[in-house]
């Protein structure tokens, strides 16, 4: 019997130090929103412990913004619209789609930060401040601020 509470009590211990290790390395989602100039934005960035490790960003460009007059018109200059991120999509951890929709383009963007660095993204007119790096990691706080200084909104947390 002692040997039996003595096992369940040594899981318990094990469990309870798992679970604290699992909170140490906290993982946080930050999404924020706005627009500007009529484009929607939406950013999501992924963290470990305050190193952004990915960033999904979403933009919505109604047509008439770009001079196009419909969805047709859009998808028949795709090869044009496609070549504009031609440099981003060679690169290491960055994807761009593009998608028609009837009255607007989305253009979805996903870096993937363990991959791209910030000399990179920024030649490639990520615009990604320098100091927000910490020794070659991107802080979420730093880019959460600077994200909220150019107009966007945290809307998940």
């Amino acid at each position: 019997m002692k040997k039996k509470t003595f096992r369940i009590t040594g899981l318990l211990f094990l469990l309870i130090a798992i679970l604290g290790l699992v909170a140490c390395g906290s993982n946080e989602t930050v999404t924020l929103q706005g627009e500007e100039m009529g484009q929607q934005q939406e950013i999501t960035l992924e963290a470990q412990n305050d190193e952004v490790q990915s960033m999904a960003a979403e933009l919505t460009l109604p047509y008439e913004l770009m001079g196009i007059e419909s969805q047709e018109e859009a998808e028949s200059m795709d090869e044009l619209l496609q070549s504009e991120f031609e440099e981003a999509n060679e690169a290491d951890g960055v994807e761009v789609e593009l998608s028609y929709e009837e009255e607007e383009i989305v253009v979805a963007i996903n870096i993937d930060l363990t991959t791209a660095g910030p000399e990179e993204l920024n030649t490639l007119g990520f615009g990604i401040d320098q100091d927000s790096f910490e020794d070659e990691d991107l802080s979420l706080e730093s880019m959460v601020s600077e994200l909220e200084d150019n107009g966007l909104e945290v809307v998940d947390e």
